[in-house]
């Protein structure tokens, strides 16, 4: 089913981080994780945002960690780059499972995945306004936008 909606953010699958129009990314989404966070995997959660670690940092006043993204302007901080191996390593399943894909890998593939998802949301590159999955969109694009060019059988 197209949508077709000028304002209509195409949903890239990005959301590994929620992230709303003009917000920085802050740390992961916790409803990717293959298996739940316990009370004692409360280490890996940002103090900040509430979400898993992103590119973990550390205070350097406090030892508090939280995603990079959180830091505040001017707080002195320096990455914990063990923690960001463990968190990378976290299993996952795609953000876009909701759409019927089943991949599974880990945190750090699934930015590597998210770029061939077919399950993405595109926007016609031929301009017509129609958002679609990526898949659904080579198809659109190649035998039914109105803006294709076509050949003239006459």
């Amino acid at each position: 089913m197209a949508a077709r909606n000028e304002d209509l953010e195409p949903e890239t699958g990005r959301d590994l981080c929620r992230v709303r129009r003009g917000e920085k990314r802050r740390g992961y989404r916790k409803d990717i994780l293959t298996n739940n966070l316990s009370e004692r995997d409360a280490v890996f959660i940002c103090i900040r945002c509430q979400g898993i670690l992103r590119k973990v940092c550390i205070s350097t006043d406090g030892g508090e960690q939280f995603c990079s993204s959180c830091k505040e302007e001017g707080e002195s901080t320096h990455p914990n780059l063990p923690m960001d191996k463990m968190v990378l390593s976290f299993k996952c399943s795609c953000p876009l499972m909701v759409r019927g894909c089943r991949w599974l890998g880990t945190i750090e593939g699934c930015e590597d995945h998210l770029d061939t998802c077919g399950y993405v949301l595109e926007t016609c590159k031929l301009r017509c306004g129609v958002v679609l999955q990526r898949d659904e969109l080579k198809v659109h694009e190649k035998e039914k936008c109105p803006q294709r060019i076509v050949e003239c059988k006459h």
